[in-house]
């Protein structure tokens, strides 16, 4: 499909970052290949040695800091070795302090030496709990504190790469955040801006920029400038291209097994189907994974009809199709509850049909 050379292109952007912390992220629709992209570019920089963390949000989204959920999968990620395991600990550590109270500890806790034992940790946050006359701004002050202790234990981390045989640059990947419900992916983006940004730590976030924009606006409200906001935790997007739509029709094909079983027939229709998906995908405007669903519909047809019949192609396209995308149109087709000029009327109406109703294939569907 194509998607060699952009993958090729992002990871040269993820790794000429400068030392500098960068939040990059690859915008497309739902159901239009982000996470398929996302595995290729992961596995491209792990091949060129990069250490990566793999994080779907939207798994995630039970717990109730997204903190906790994404330090366990940099934990999960990140080889213990000698080198690297007494740093995870002292960022795993401050982690289950700065989430327990929000925070109200002594400067004590942040010691090194307090950080390396858990149950010290968890007395000095029950102390700090109990300390009712504490004061707020000495708390805030303090919390600011671990936040720092967080980025600098993290920072060590990052730098410790090197030793472990690994590039010095960490990419993490979050997908699925535009999935996620709006107050788990906005505190995300928060933590991601105030927690993790170090030296040498890329993010890469697989997002539906307007999808995310009404998750913004569901959490701060309709008046808030959403794409302004948004622009404080991404500091560069890409918008990921769609395939030529008969490309990812015949890839789809040809990965359901479907080239064996036209190529057994006695008549082999898949040209012809191939060219009415495509034309029926366009004027939908139907997404990657929709036109998968008619795919393996398709293959149910197919290995329905016996070998030596002929297949009528186009009607067989079209029903898959209108079977995926609108089902109430096709039971409607079907019991003849409909008449032809309506049917057409309904084709025309299509967002994405315009001119190509005018084509050839526009004029199959009439005739049909």
């Amino acid at each position: 499909l194509d998607r060699r050379q952009i993958v090729e292109f992002v990871a040269s952007i993820v790794t000429q970052t400068e030392n500098r912390p960068l939040v990059l992220a690859i915008d497309s629709p739902y159901g239009t290949g982000k996470s398929t992209f996302v595995e290729m570019l992961n596995v491209t920089l792990t091949q060129q040695n990069f250490q990566t963390v793999h994080f779907n949000a939207w798994k995630a989204d039970h717990v109730s800091d997204p903190l906790i959920a994404m330090v366990a999968a940099l934990d999960r990620a990140v080889p213990r070795t000698p080198v690297s395991a007494e740093t995870l600990d002292r960022v795993k550590a401050i982690t289950g302090v700065v989430v327990k109270k929000g925070i109200a500890v002594g400067a004590k806790l942040l010691t090194s030496g307090l950080l390396e034992v858990a149950n010290e940790i968890e007395e000095a946050v029950a102390d700090a709990a109990g300390d009712v006359a504490g004061d707020i701004i000495d708390s805030f002050e303090k919390e600011q504190e671990a936040i720092e202790s967080f980025r600098s234990e993290l920072g060590k981390v990052v730098a410790k790469l090197p030793y472990l045989d690994r590039n010095p640059t960490l990419v993490f990947f979050i997908d699925e955040l535009d999935r996620c419900r709006p107050d788990f992916a906005m505190q995300l983006l928060e933590r991601v801006k105030h927690m993790f940004d170090v030296p040498n730590l890329v993010f890469v976030l697989s997002v539906d920029k307007k999808q995310l924009e009404a998750v913004t606006a569901a959490v701060y409200g309709e008046r808030i400038d959403a794409v302004e906001y948004l622009r404080k935790f991404i500091d560069l997007e890409f918008t990921l291209p769609s395939p030529a739509i008969k490309d990812f029709v015949n890839s789809t094909i040809k990965r359901a097994g479907l080239d064996a079983d036209f190529n057994a027939r006695s008549v082999s229709d898949k040209d012809s189907i191939v060219r009415f998906i495509t034309f029926l995908a366009s004027i939908y405007g139907m997404s990657l994974r929709s036109i998968e669903r008619s795919i393996v519909r398709l293959k149910l047809v197919v290995a329905a009809v016996p070998k030596n019949y002929e297949m009528n192609p186009v009607h067989v396209a079209l029903l898959v199709v209108l079977r995926s995308v609108d089902k109430d149109m096709y039971d409607k087709l079907l019991s003849k509850r409909i008449n032809p000029m309506t049917a057409l009327q309904y084709f025309r109406s299509l967002p994405h049909a315009g001119s190509r109703l005018e084509s050839r294939d526009g004029q199959i569907l009439e005739a049909i």
